[in-house]
């Protein structure tokens, strides 16, 4: 945090910046605050300033139900945060979870070896996206083959 208490921020373009900024530079349009921001995700207002500030923590901290809740506060979608213009094709989460399934199918080794790691994700419960991250789609996508935007746009469209 900065020396007035606030997430320090660089202006530059949306496109040009990284997602940290990015993210920053959309609070202050929306004209929320850190401390708004970070009660509705449920963050203290330190862990909301890391995600103004590392670059990484989008994908790796929050859980994919709470980057949807902050790009929908933000007024765009999670791959717009991410900086992906183009939006992909959407894949319906269910398509994702039937790929994955028939892809463990083949191996009972692989399928108990992710299975305590997917579990939520495989039972197809609903609370699996307030469990799983942005970091873990993008190794799903990776295992069956897939473009994790190709199936985070699935999520974020329902």
């Amino acid at each position: 945090m900065g020396p007035t208490g606030d997430c320090i921020v660089e202006k530059r373009g949306l496109d040009q910046m990284g997602i940290a900024d990015r993210i920053g530079a959309l609070r202050l349009e929306s004209g929320r605050s850190e401390l708004e921001l970070a009660n509705e995700l449920g963050l203290t207002v330190d862990g909301y300033c890391d995600l103004e500030q590392q670059d990484s923590e989008l994908e790796s901290i929050l859980s994919i139900a709470q980057a949807l809740k902050l790009a929908k506060l933000l007024g765009t979608n999670v791959l717009g945060l991410l900086g992906e213009a183009e939006q992909p094709l959407k894949v319906p989460i269910a398509r994702v979870r039937s790929a994955l399934v028939a892809h463990l199918g083949s191996s009972a080794e692989a399928k108990e070896a992710l299975e305590d790691e997917m579990g939520p994700f495989l039972e197809g419960t609903d609370e699996w996206t307030s469990v799983y991250t942005i970091e873990f789609i993008k190794k799903l996508a990776m295992a069956i083959e897939v473009d994790w935007q190709v199936v985070l746009a699935g999520i974020s469209n329902g």
